[in-house]
Parts: structure tokens; sequence; C-alpha cells
């Protein structure tokens, strides 16, 4: 489970109790809140579960709104009511005043945290320091004040709790404020600006970025929700954007020409308009059942990730392919996915783009949804190519796929601008090569990766920062035994170093031949320098 919650948090519970509760509804072990509320406060929570627990710092930085009450001339040592009275004497203020002690507060200004806060100094947290009776020097944190707004101010009153022997005045304000600002300490802070000590009564947080209180669950909702199969009512994508985007969508595996040409006109956009580039890829888990047979991919989701990072994405969003994900409707694709989780502004897609259940997304729906949710749509054309009997065809990743499994590994590295490779870590073989004068460094083929069609290639490996020629040889060795498993054996060209252990990447750039069954090892080692002559004519062409 990867996503969102807006928990809804309930007076008495700390953050803590929430997340503990959580698990237990969800059945999740990895989930994190982003920005502790007192026990004595109520509101909006965000917790981030499995993969959107990256997202904690950033949603911890979001502007946040509170609706909170004060307690006028009353000081405790937690700063607020649930603390112990440390003062108190009466007074009375005026509307007028209450108003120019909020002004006086507003902007950008250090504060000093209270040592009954979550805060950790040294790894340790100060409430539970300030418990054990210890006070130390805290060092201030910038904040800025948005906006104060007096909701109400009441008449000098009883006020039930602290065992308060006077009459005191409640102060109620909505406040907008950035990361790290303590509201009881602004409570305390307000009243030391009209004369006299201040604790805060009461809290409630309203809003959290773009996360709203009427739209937060509470657990026991949480909890019927979960057991009806109702997750979408509370678990938003794990996917959040800050700030206005230029966006594409897409598998884009391997990342082609294709690709390059919808990503081209993506950061021409984002230049242009002011909008931060940002991809969405559709990720499938490798025994997903929308991958309808095929499990073996042009990248893995470590170098598919990378590759578009190295594309000069400032954002890359993975977006798992569940079966949850694909029933959603085209139209709530749109607006949760794009427009409210990821602030999309500009929409870039190719003119074969499909989303949503069964795929009844398209541009065509997209033209129709650009008024009622305010982006910007463009569409770009297919790159064509010739194909080896003289016909123009569209560069796609299926395409590509097919190369590869008939060894054209020359067409493959055109058509994705690079050559095509395969990652692995070096591992002992059974040392054949090394009897026959060709030392190899063998891989065994990682679960999801597309291998080419067996037989010899000429590559370059990239092994200790540096590359190297080589011939790599893609079979199960049909010479030694007909039950050999696949391997991957690279013989690199003028290299003696152990690397066992090391990772190597090895780069195809021309099929050599197919793989044969030789008599003997004799036979096999004659192919072998046949096969090195090959690859120094190949060399040669190509510097």
């Amino acid at each position: 489970m990867d996503g969102i919650i807006n928990v809804n948090k309930e007076a008495g519970m700390t953050s803590f109790d929430v997340l503990r509760a959580l698990k237990k509804i969800l059945r999740e072990k990895k989930m994190g809140h982003a920005g502790t509320l007192d026990p004595m406060a109520e509101g909006v929570l965000l917790v981030c579960v499995g993969k959107a627990t990256k997202l904690v710092d950033s949603l911890m930085s979001e502007v946040k709104v509170y609706r909170a009450e004060l307690l006028l001339g009353v000081e405790t040592d937690t700063e607020d009511s649930t603390g112990k009275r440390l003062s108190e004497e009466e007074n009375c203020v005026t509307k007028e005043e209450v108003l120019s002690a909020f002004h006086s507060l507003l902007g950008k200004r250090e504060q000093i945290p209270p040592m009954y806060s979550a805060k950790k100094v040294e790894g340790k947290r100060l409430y539970s320091m300030a418990r054990e009776g210890i006070v130390i020097e805290r060092k201030p944190s910038l904040i800025e004040i948005f906006s104060i707004e007096l909701l109400s101010l009441t008449e000098p009153e009883p006020f039930e709790g602290l065992s308060c022997r006077g009459k005191h005045q409640r102060i109620s304000f909505r406040v907008k404020s950035s990361k790290g600002t303590y509201i009881r300490t602004l409570c305390t802070e307000i009243g030391e600006k009209l004369g006299t000590k201040a604790c805060m009564s009461a809290l409630t947080r309203e809003e959290v970025g773009e996360f709203h209180l009427k739209e937060s669950k509470t657990l026991s909702e949480i909890e019927r929700y979960t057991k009806e199969g109702a997750l979408s009512s509370f678990l938003k994508p794990a996917l959040y954007s800050k700030v206005p985007t230029v966006l594409t969508f897409g598998k884009f595996d391997g990342v082609h020409l294709g690709h390059q040409k919808i990503f081209s006109s993506v950061f021409r956009i984002g230049e242009e308009e002011g909008l931060k580039p940002a991809v969405l890829s559709f990720t499938m888990e490798k025994e997903s059942f929308f991958l309808q047979g095929r499990k073996e991919m042009l990248s893995t989701e470590d170098e598919h990730f990378t590759r578009l990072k190295n594309a000069g994405f400032r954002e890359v969003y993975l977006y798992p392919l569940t079966m949850e994900a694909a029933r959603m409707s085209p139209e709530d694709f749109v607006r949760i996915i794009l427009i409210e989780a990821l602030k999309v502004k500009h929409l870039v897609v190719g003119t074969d783009c499909s989303f949503g259940y069964q795929g009844a997304g398209n541009v065509e729906f997209l033209k129709n949804l650009q008024g009622k949710y305010d982006f910007s749509l463009t569409v770009v054309d297919k790159v064509l190519t010739t194909n080896s009997a003289g016909e123009e065809v569209e560069i796609s990743s299926s395409y590509i796929r097919k190369s590869l499994e008939e060894g054209r590994v020359e067409e493959a590295a055109a058509l994705l601008g690079r050559p095509y490779s395969i990652n692995g870590t070096v591992v002992h073989g059974k040392a054949i090569g090394r009897s026959l004068s060709f030392p190899t460094a063998n891989i065994f083929p990682r679960e999801g990766k597309l291998i080419p069609k067996e037989g010899v290639y000429y590559t370059r490996v990239m092994v200790l920062g540096e590359e190297y020629d080589a011939m790599t040889n893609i079979g199960r060795n049909p010479s030694i035994s007909a039950e050999n498993p696949l391997t991957i054996e690279s013989h690199l060209l003028n290299f003696d170093k152990e690397i066992y252990g090391e990772k190597i990447r090895i780069s195809f750039l021309e099929r050599i031949r197919e793989q044969k069954r030789f008599p003997n090892l004799d036979a096999l080692k004659a192919q072998l320098k046949e096969d090195l002559l090959t690859v120094e004519q190949f060399r040669k062409r190509r510097t």
C-alpha cells in the first residue's frame, strides 16, 4: 500500500498513537506522519504510507492553517492548558489591542521552540528532558506568520481547569504560518504583546498545503472504509507536487527517440511558461496482470528512474499500475492524479496516449477536459523509421523489443539513441574461457530485463570506471552441456584484472554470429579467434 492519508486526529491521542492505530487497521508497517500534533490538538495529520514516506519532508514544509484559542492571564510550564499553572493575573484587553498585537507578529522572525516539544536536541526529545526537570538553551528557528484573523474575544469569565481563581478572557483566532511554528509559543507571544501572560487552551489544524480538514477522515471512518475495500475513499496517491508543472505521462520503456521528442517539448514549454518539467511513468510489478505474458522490459525500474532523471527532469513520478489504479476512470485520473496531486497546468502527450479504465482516455478525451480543469494540451506526433523491408514504421518500445529479440542490436541502438545495455555483477563461471586463453567476465540475466537473442556480439564493457572493447556471448554453452542456464559472458580486450563482485555494464554494438555447438574445445577456440578478428574489424570501422 502506497499513499497519503489525511487523518482527522482526535484530541487525547499523540501522533504516534495515530500511526500505531493505522498500522493495525491497514496491516502496513512502513508509514510516517508529516508534522506532529500535540495530544490536546485536533485536525489534519498527514500520514504517508509505503513509498509515499519519501514525501514526508516535502509535506512538512507546507504552509499550515490553525484555529486556536488562548487563555489570557495564565502561564503554564507547557505553554498550554494541559500543563502546570505557574502564575495567574486578571486583566482585560480590547479588540483593538488584540488586533495590534496580531499585526506586530506578522512576517518572518525567529521563534524559540518550547521545552515541551517533539524537537530533538542531540538525539533526545525536548519534552523528555522537560519531564526530567531539565531546561536547556534552544536555538531559535526562522518562521513566518502570513496572517492572523481574530475570530472571537470573550469577556473575562471563570475558566474551569488549571485551578484558576480569577476571571480570564479567551481569544479565538485563525493563523496561517510556515513550517516550524509552535502555536503554543505564539499564544505566549501574543500575551507578551498584550502585557500579560497567556497559554493555549484549544488547537485545531485546518489545513496543510492543499489538504483540508473537511476532507480528512477519522480513524473509525478509515477502519470502516478499509473493511469495505474502499481505500480510494481516504488513500491519496503517493504523488505530490508543490508547484505547477508541465507534465507528460506514459510507460516510456527504454526512453527511445519518440519519447525523447516528447520530453523536448516538455522542457521547452517549461522554460517558456515558467513551469516545473515533470514526468509520470507507469510501472508494473513483474507479476502484474497487465504485462499479459511479457515480463521482460527494456529497462529495470532502477535503470528507468535513472534514465528519466538523466534526461533532464527535475521530478520523476513512478506510478504503479495496480488493479485499483487501472479501475480509475479517465476523468478521475486527470482530476485526482494530474490536476490535484501533480498541479498540471500544461500536459504533453503522444498521439496514441491512453489511460484510465480499459484505456478509455485518449487525446480527444483530454481536449474535452481542458476547459473544465484549466490546463493546456500539446500533442506530439510519432517519430518514424524505416524497417528492413523498406517500410515506414513508428518507433515504439515494442518494435525495439522485437529488434533485440531478433538480434538486431544496431537497429535498436539507432532507435534508442544509444546502444542497448545490460548491467550485472561479475560472478564465478566454469573458467572454460580462461582454459582457452579467453577469460570472461560472467553475469546472470536480471529478472524482468530483456536479453538480446542468443549469439555472439561486439560490445563495450564499462568496469572500474573505464570502458573496454569486448566480445560477448549470450547463450547456454551448448558445446559443454545441453542443460546449462543462460549466461552472459564477455571477453574484454587488453584487460587482465580480477573483477569478481564488481558491477559492469555491457553495451551491445553489433551482432557477430549465431550460437553454435562445436564438436570439441579446439574447434571452439578456433571460432573464438575468428570472432576476435571480427571484433577488431568492427572496432576499426567505428574509429
